[in-house]
């Protein structure tokens, strides 16, 4: 996987905690992810491993001992996730429901992070030449569609700036059950649509602003 695949790829928390943990310095990305200082225990981290031998995601080297060979696939994820240049969040919020995504940008690759049952995860890689903005509609307008009224909160930041506490931009866009639609702007400009794809062109130009990186990646 090299920035332009696009296969999804399943992992567990013990699976990402390994890889995180092979990092001199993981960052604020488990934290980003809702991992805790449990899920770095010896018993996680040994758990992590056993599963990526388990599913063929990794491979001892033959002559030198512990260390492991990724599987491609898996050595991409963990370029994204050690130490992300930047990131976007977003928030999905409904009366009975939640749910999320995580978008991490590396220097050469980026990946969409959306947590599943038991405590996995669903990693897909976003070609370089996708305007990264719509892999980020197309989460909201999933779930603001199947649970009206709700929500979708979009923050996003460089990795340096959250690190030195800069309050990330934030801007919301939700739907409600008369099928009205409203996008709140970081400035808290309101502006309301009748339909999804009016407040998604609002929201797409004030992401544009918001993003700490470039929409597209440049070979």
């Amino acid at each position: 996987m090299d920035g332009t695949a696009t296969e999804q790829l399943s992992m567990t928390a013990a699976e990402l905690s390994f890889l995180l943990a092979s990092a001199s310095q993981p960052g604020q990305t488990p934290r980003l992810l809702g991992l805790t200082e449990a899920d770095r225990t010896d018993s996680v981290l040994s758990a992590g491993v056993g599963s990526l031998l388990l599913r063929h995601l990794a491979a001892p080297v033959e002559g030198s001992g512990s260390r492991l060979e990724l599987a491609p696939a898996v050595a991409a994820v963990a370029a994204g996730l050690h130490r992300p240049r930047g990131f976007v969040q977003v928030g999905l919020t409904a009366d009975d429901h939640a749910d999320g995504a995580l978008m991490l940008d590396a220097e050469r690759i980026r990946v969409l992070v959306a947590a599943r049952a038991y405590r996995c995860y669903d990693i897909t890689p976003i070609p370089a030449d996708t305007d990264v903005r719509e892999p980020l509609l197309a989460v909201a307008d999933r779930f603001l569609h199947r649970h009206r009224p709700a929500v979708a909160t979009f923050t996003a930041s460089s990795t340096a700036d959250f690190e030195r506490g800069i309050q990330p931009g934030r801007a919301t866009l939700s739907s409600s059950a008369d099928g009205k639609w409203r996008v709140v702007t970081r400035d808290g400009t309101e502006t309301k649509a009748d339909d999804f794809d009016s407040a998604a062109a609002v929201m797409r130009e004030e992401l544009g602003r918001m993003l700490p990186m470039q929409v597209t990646q440049q070979s």
